[in-house]
């Protein structure tokens, strides 16, 4: 460690111990307020994980899915649902395959009602164990290989010249992140959560010029750098009374902060919105700000005034009809999307909301895709024959911030990420892993643009699971593991019959996958040892995918110190450039470092910077470069080298 790590590690600690502790969080005065307060305490029901059509058989209530396109609503105490096919023995009646809005607050309610019901009574349903409330998927017969499918060009790789940009997961679809970039100046989330540094990077010496700061009762998730706006997405924290004056708690909001930095030094609040719930994610899409909020209702659903059940996006609750119903009885939250101009930050464009249970996003260049696990894990309704997972996916289509809700659809299994759910030609494309009471298997679906389900290939790698997948044109990758990396490949040439038509065994896995220019794929993940299983170090592996019938691994790389990889939780970790041969990640082993490496076809892997990386705190680390430096940045750290020798240059604590 040089000397000039060594007085930033010792200026960190003493930065850390001039922290002030906010007088209403010392501990005697949480004592004075728990006990002044009766608290409510709402238990999350982990161990029911009830399914889409977890419901109890012998009792009636609940809803199942029925046929490849639609579900049945079995009915129940609190009344009937728009989605409500006719009798449970009705297997192939029709259900609208399309998204269907509310008409009023008391059918929300019910919704939430009866879910909350199904929790309180602990029920759990077999899932696939007969014809008698099953859930009935397409019977076509499982989809055999055949020849490889043309590749076209690779995609774009984030070079912007002279700095680097976040890595985003669909090409013009932006994402914000800890720490931006201009090309000038270097942003920063630091690490107390409420403060954004701006840092001039034109000089060897780096210089804090100004602070963004929020309210102490908000947090910051992420941001946004666009010309001269700067855009924060928080979450903000509220105790409210309960209508008995006694008890409390807690809600959150997500907030819009948008600001003018003009004037760099003294940046100046331009817009402000908020929304229901704790930020999730949000979406920058031709001038379009696309923010995503989670808001809960736990305990709520009985409250009379709708502002407790109800979400609201600037202190007005959402109208019924903006608000996407389940397809079943599974909902115990919303997803909250609000849509803002960016060049008109106060004025919001659209809102939905659709009711859920913890749905996740994959937004592509034209629609949004809500998917959400829907689970049955009592092993004692199990059988043989179960499989009791399920994603159930629906689609809102988003242009010049105006959100409509499409279709809806379902899937067995469950997805891994983001890159095991990709759009092409109007087509959605999936892969998955399916938990069976006796086997784990995989499985690819391909399901059309009104989420019907047009092929799939079953059975896949059985007592594996899907760790990593990347899909481009016409060609998908997707890698299982258990004891050695089987690397799929898959033709979606015709879209009706995908192909499995290759398969290549390594040992080790890889966690993350990446296209690196024409016929090459990059992946980050682990080596381990093939017969014990044991994991030798963090490993990066190239594949030649010119033949995506034969892929090959032509070199790989192996961090022997390293037993982690922030790229695997989070793809924005990782700095990858192909113009400038780049490819920075932070890991995590005998001490946390940053690592840089080149690639060419004659010697493989180059390790160009391989730097311990001297912040700390609960913040992610970034390497970004600006011009003729390269940064890395963890919590309040911030140090700097030269591109090329990758020499340090200087350090700064925020």
């Amino acid at each position: 460690m040089t000397d000039q790590e060594k007085k930033i590690l010792e200026m960190l600690d003493t930065a850390t111990d001039e922290i002030e502790i906010p007088e209403s969080l010392e501990p005697e005065n949480i004592e004075k307020k728990l006990e002044a307060k009766k608290i409510k305490k709402w238990k999350r029901p982990y161990r029911y994980a009830l399914a889409a059509a977890c419901v109890a058989a012998a009792v009636g209530i609940g809803a199942v899915y029925q046929g490849t396109g639609g579900f049945e609503h079995l009915g129940g105490a609190s009344g009937t649902s728009k989605y409500e096919a006719g009798s449970r023995g009705d297997q192939n009646l029709p259900v609208s395959e399309h998204l269907v809005a509310a008409e009023s607050y008391d059918e929300i309610s019910d919704y939430i009602a009866q879910y909350t019901s199904f929790m309180e009574r602990d029920v759990y349903y077999a899932g696939d164990t007969g014809n008698d409330g099953a859930i009935v998927e397409d019977s076509s017969e499982e989809v055999k290989t055949s020849s490889a499918a043309d590749m076209g060009t690779g995609e774009a790789e984030g070079d912007t010249g002279g700095y680097s940009d976040t890595n985003v997961r669909t090409e013009g679809v932006g994402e914000a992140d800890i720490v931006k970039t201009d090309g000038t100046y270097l942003y920063a989330l630091k690490e107390n959560g409420r403060e954004i540094a701006i840092v001039d990077t034109t000089k060897n010496q780096m210089k804090v010029v100004s602070l963004i700061q929020i309210d102490e009762n908000s947090q910051i998730s992420e941001f946004y750098v666009s010309g001269d706006q700067l855009f924060v997405l928080s979450t903000g924290y509220t105790e409210i009374a309960d209508t008995d004056d006694v008890s409390y708690y807690d809600t959150q909001s997500t907030q819009l902060a948008a600001y003018d930095i003009s004037d760099i030094t003294a940046p100046s609040l331009a817009g402000w919105i908020s929304q229901s719930g704790y930020y999730q994610t949000s979406r920058f899409v031709d001038g379009y700000l696309y923010i995503f909020s989670n808001f809960s209702v736990y305990g709520r659903y009985g409250a009379k005034e709708e502002n407790y059940f109800i979400p609201a996006v600037d202190g007005k609750i959402l109208d019924a009809s903006s608000i996407y119903l389940p397809p079943i009885h599974s909902a115990n939250q919303y997803l909250v999307i609000t849509a803002v101009k960016a060049d008109d930050p106060n004025n919001i464009v659209d809102q939905k909301a659709v009711l859920s249970e913890e749905g996740q996003c994959y937004v592509s260049a034209d629609n949004i895709y809500i998917y959400e696990s829907t689970w049955c894990d009592n092993p004692m309704v199990r059988s043989d024959l179960s499989t009791v997972n399920r994603t159930v996916i629906r689609k809102l289509s988003y242009k010049n911030g105006k959100l409509n809700g499409e279709a809806q659809g379902k899937v067995k299994g469950w997805l891994n990420d983001s890159f095991s759910i990709d759009e092409y030609d109007g087509n959605l494309r999936l892969v998955t892993t399916v938990d069976g009471a006796v086997n784990t298997t995989n499985a690819v679906y391909v399901l059309d643009e009104d989420l019907k389900l047009i092929g799939k290939i079953t059975d896949l790698a059985k007592g594996e699971r899907v760790y990593s997948a990347r899909m481009f044109g016409k060609t998908g990758y997707f890698v299982t593991y258990r004891e050695t990396d089987p690397l799929f490949s898959v033709d979606f040439t015709d879209p009706e019959n995908p192909q499995i038509i290759g398969t290549l065994k390594i040992p080790g896995f890889s966690e993350y996958l990446h296209f690196y220019g024409e016929n090459l794929l990059l992946g980050i993940g682990m080596d381990t040892d093939e017969e014990s299983g044991v994991t030798n170090g963090v490993k990066l592996s190239m594949f030649d995918i010119s033949d995506p019938s034969d892929v090959k691994e032509i070199q790989k790389y192996t961090i022997s110190t390293a037993y982690y990889a922030s790229v695997f939780d989070d793809y924005r970790a990782v700095m990858i450039d192909k113009e400038k041969n780049m490819i920075g990640f932070d890991t995590n082993g005998n001490s946390d470092m940053y690592y840089i490496f080149s690639y060419d076809k004659t010697n493989g892997f180059n390790l160009e910077m391989a730097e311990e990386v001297n912040g700390s705190g609960w913040l992610g680390v970034r390497g970004v470069y600006i011009q003729d430096k390269f940064y890395v940045v963890k919590g309040n750290a911030v140090e700097s080298y030269r591109m090329g020798s990758f020499e340090k240059v200087d350090d700064l604590l925020l």
